[in-house]
């Protein structure tokens, strides 16, 4: 059925594929109890007489700990592997959810929840991104636009059954079920994961009679690698998208945290609010499937500008909604930009660099998305304590999601590599291990061609 959707001649039943889905499985679990967020804040202000603001602290610690440690998962993955690194990660998930039923105290919700799992994020999420990277020679945004379906997926299924879950066990019994069942499945899935094409003796998706072979693993990959990242460091690119990471993720965190509590302070049931959040979930599917590949296929500047345009000017919807109604449409329009601005990172990843090793690059972009989510998620409550309603934190959500936009416009065009000439790069580097463009990084790094359909 999938494969209707796949380039003439290209099947559902390449391996990539299924590199695809396991890496999306660790997507939705870490998209999933992160978003699911929301939901948590009344339960545990009734049993513990916690404050919004407080509670929403937890969410920062965990964003904070997920930031800190994305650039050294991203090495990590370059260097032992993808597979190993989110099994480490499969491992405190399941310790930070244990703990985190356990607690009594909130320095020890913010050790448990903060983290434990925000450590577990960073070294289950950073990695499978570049993992589907470097199966997918072509192509990457329609490989991209099915992984980040997860990221809505999800949450749309998780926040709905988290909802019940509180209200027939409890929020202690709630973290229990929720950990066991997440540790099983990711830690089952993960060994079928293979890292790279080369690993498991096949070739990338996509690729071509005549292309360069791709280097994935081995010292001399690992050598390569690092002196390329080094020039990466030096490119104006690299630090904006880190910026504009930050910037989206502030504005979409203020709601994800805060749209259940605005609601309940508005007079929607709790029940009723956190369909609200399961609704912006089911909505943005959409919008996270296909933005990667018009991001891959028609320009990815213009993509991410109109998703953090849409992101900034659509949340003011909330400043006039006083009804369950209203709140139901607010969260069906604003999920559509929503839902594709951090899904063309990937894209312009290999728009920017070509064929490279993504771990370090993309951990740190997840570096400023992990601050982002710190400060927006702390935003709601923290505003909510001083002014006692929501309205600023609105607008603060709408102001770094349009200062992302105007961010996006200063970017240079993807049109060529900001690296150029990686062979000649390296051969001038000096460090007596100079190799000609026919033996050397070329196999790493790839050639320009085939970076889109």
């Amino acid at each position: 059925m999938i494969d209707r959707f796949l380039p003439e001649g290209h099947t559902i039943r390449h391996y990539a594929w299924l590199i695809v889905f396991v890496a999306s499985a660790a997507q939705m679990l870490g998209a999933a109890i992160r978003m699911a967020f929301g939901v948590l804040i009344n339960p545990l202000e009734e049993s513990f007489g916690w404050s919004p603001g407080a509670i929403g602290l937890a969410y920062a610690w965990m964003s904070i700990s997920t930031a800190l440690l994305s650039p050294i998962a991203g090495s990590l993955s370059s260097r032992i592997g993808a597979r190993k690194t989110m099994m480490a990660g499969v491992v405190l998930f399941f310790a930070g959810m244990m703990w985190t039923s356990q607690v009594t105290s909130l320095w020890q919700f913010y050790l448990a929840y903060g983290l434990l799992f925000g450590t577990a994020q960073a070294l289950f999420l950073v990695p499978a991104v570049p993992a589907i990277a470097a199966w997918f020679r072509r192509h990457l945004g329609m490989a991209m636009g099915f992984a980040m379906v997860s990221w809505s997926l999800g949450p749309a299924l998780m926040v709905q059954v988290m909802a019940v879950l509180l209200e027939t066990y409890g929020w202690s019994q709630t973290m229990v079920i929720t950990g066991v069942a997440g540790s099983v499945l990711l830690g089952g899935l993960l060994f079928l994961f293979r890292d790279t094409p080369e690993q498991a003796g096949k070739q990338a998706y996509g690729w071509r009679p005549g292309d360069a072979p791709l280097v994935t693993s081995g010292a001399h990959f690992r050598s390569n690698s690092k002196r390329f990242q080094g020039a990466v460091y030096r490119t104006n690119g690299f630090w904006n998208l880190i910026n504009i990471h930050f910037l989206g993720c502030v504005g979409h965190a203020v709601i994800l945290v805060g749209i259940v509590p605005m609601a309940v302070n508005r007079g929607v049931s709790f029940p009723v609010a956190a369909g609200v959040l399961t609704t912006i979930a089911a909505t943005s599917i959409v919008s996270r499937f296909l933005t990667p590949i018009l991001g891959d296929r028609i320009g990815a500047k213009g993509t991410m500008f109109w998703s953090f345009f849409g992101q900034g000017a659509l949340v003011l919807l909330l400043l006039f909604a006083d009804s369950a109604v209203e709140f139901y449409i607010f969260a069906v329009v604003w999920a559509i930009p929503y839902g594709g601005e951090g899904t063309v990172f990937p894209v312009i990843n290999r728009k920017y660099y070509g064929h490279v090793p993504m771990g370090p690059t993309y951990g740190w972009q997840l570096l400023g998305a992990g601050l982002g989510m710190a400060l927006g998620g702390v935003m709601p409550g923290m505003v909510f304590d001083i002014t006692g309603a929501y309205t600023w934190a609105i607008w603060l959500s709408a102001a770094f999601s349009l200062t992302g936009a105007f961010a996006i416009v200063l970017l240079e065009p993807t049109r060529r590599l900001l690296i150029p000439n990686w062979e000649n790069l390296h051969a001038s580097a000096g460090d007596g291990r100079a190799e000609s463009a026919a033996t050397a990084p070329a196999p790493v790094v790839g050639p320009v061609a085939g970076m889109s359909d």
